[in-house]
């Protein structure tokens, strides 16, 4: 998923990826990938049988950076806005994600709490609510109410449906030293800290969530959730408030046996997804061999699209050769036949605004 993410001040924008333990080659014949939209954010991919639709979020305001939900064919055709008449707040609009039938997602947005600044973003789900808006914008209604300087980020429904997770952050009442970056973060706190995942059931036709729990399997720090897969909850982790992603893991759903499917300590990766074939790709600063993490500035952050298959690990895009500037591919999702997926790619110094491509996987 891609994520603004501000390094206790600095406006940034990072991205969500994994690692293998091999060490990654970079490919000399990387695909080329296709052009989806000059305006795009944070994607999902329907991986259901209904439709082929890719969900997304856009700005629709340059001046304050309010965002909706739009949805989009593979080939370009049929872009219309969801949330723009559902009844949501306007402000941050975004994240979503795809239930299974096909015709509800959950998206993250804005609370009254918010601030409007850039730890409000989708990319951190700060001050953020979680929704169920139906995929014809008609219903909409929230589903989860956030606590002030509490957050509520990147919602994934289980492949039968019947549960939602996040990643939810509480204060920790420990503020930061130094009154400027007390003043730029939430609360004056780190926040790289305070982090846990939640699981909840759901009913999307009555639109309830209950048998609440929270698991934290790596002890404290920071997650991500990225998916459920055969039973086990995909997720990204940093310990101690570092600030950058430090690994992908998995866990059991009750945050037993986490493994680490990275294991690469200094380099920025995170936001592992399986495709439906079983293939792994992620999203890495590997790209650059002078980034060394922790230590290295996320501002000077670069990130490529990679995928391993049989064990082999490759390069899937050179975005930042491409652009020739830094830039963070981020959030992303594979379509149904695990052949094709829809990255985000944005420029770092925000001299551009966001695109979304396809790059098809061979």
């Amino acid at each position: 998923m891609t994520r603004r993410l501000g390094s206790l001040g600095s406006l940034v924008i990072l991205v969500c990826a994994v690692a293998v333990a091999r060490p990654a080659t970079r490919s000399a014949d990387v695909p080329e990938p296709k052009l989806l939209t000059n305006d795009g954010g944070r994607v999902a991919w329907y991986q259901g049988d209904s439709h082929d639709l890719i969900a997304f979020d856009a700005v629709t305001d340059k001046k304050t950076h309010n965002t909706e939900l739009f949805v989009i064919s593979p080939d370009g055709s049929g872009r219309r806005c969801v949330s723009c008449n559902a009844g949501t707040p306007k402000g941050f609009v975004g994240q979503p994600s795809w239930h299974p039938d096909g015709e509800h997602l959950v998206i993250q947005v804005e609370s009254p709490n918010s601030e409007h600044k850039f730890y409000n973003h989708m990319s951190w789900g700060i001050d953020n609510d979680l929704w169920l808006i139906t995929r014809d914008g008609k219903q909409a209604r929230k589903i989860w109410d956030t606590p002030k300087l509490s957050a509520a980020l990147h919602p994934h429904f289980s492949p039968d449906g019947r549960i939602l997770v996040w990643s939810e952050r509480e204060p920790t009442g420990i503020k930061l030293r130094g009154a400027i970056v007390r003043q730029m973060a939430p609360g004056g706190e780190n926040q790289w800290t305070g982090w846990r995942i939640h699981i909840a059931n759901v009913d999307v036709q009555g639109g309830k969530l209950s048998n609440h729990r929270t698991i934290t399997p790596n002890g404290e720090g920071f997650y991500e959730t990225h998916a459920i897969r055969n039973g086990r909850l995909l997720y990204s982790f940093t310990k101690n408030g570092a600030n950058y992603v430090d690994d992908a893991y998995e866990a059991s759903l009750e945050g037993g046996n986490p493994t680490n499917l990275t294991n690469s300590p200094d380099t920025w990766d995170e936001h592992g997804q399986y495709s439906s074939k079983g293939d792994f790709a992620f999203i890495s600063s590997r790209i650059d061999k002078s980034l060394k993490f922790p230590g290295a500035r996320p501002a000077n952050l670069r990130t490529e699209l990679y995928v391993r298959q049989n064990g082999t690990v490759r390069q899937l895009t050179d975005m930042n050769q491409r652009k020739g500037k830094k830039i963070a591919v981020s959030d992303y999702d594979w379509d149904r036949d695990g052949r094709r997926i829809a990255f985000q790619v944005a420029s770092l110094d925000g001299s551009s605004a966001a695109e979304i491509w396809i790059v098809t996987v061979r």
